[in-house]
């Protein structure tokens, strides 16, 4: 298991979702209301990447390349055309404001 920053807190806006690359994987930050989810930046039904089309409604992170929905709290597909969850990581922010996710 290990602990890697993937960026500050004050990075990203309250309701907006960013893209990053943390060794050669995509990882999507989300922040909704005041609260930060990581994920895997790939949508599970056509591997798109969600940071570049995405809405964000009260605790769900919508794919808008073609309207796949998942729950914010833990990456669970809500409607088709998603056939399964996305990946979702652990995270910490410490003292710094840095928020880390956990690979294991």
């Amino acid at each position: 298991m290990k602990k890697v920053r993937v960026c500050n807190i004050n990075d990203i806006r309250d309701g907006e979702a960013k893209g990053f690359e943390i060794d050669d994987t995509p990882i999507l930050i989300v922040k909704q209301n005041g609260k930060v989810y990581a994920f895997e930046d790939v949508c599970s039904h056509q591997h798109m990447p969600i940071s570049e089309n995405y809405d964000l409604e009260e605790g769900k992170l919508i794919c808008m390349w073609h309207g796949a929905e998942f729950e914010l709290e833990t990456g669970k597909n809500l409607s088709l055309p998603a056939p399964a969850p996305i990946k979702k990581f652990d995270i910490e922010i410490d003292e710094s404001g840095n928020i880390m996710i956990i690979i294991e």
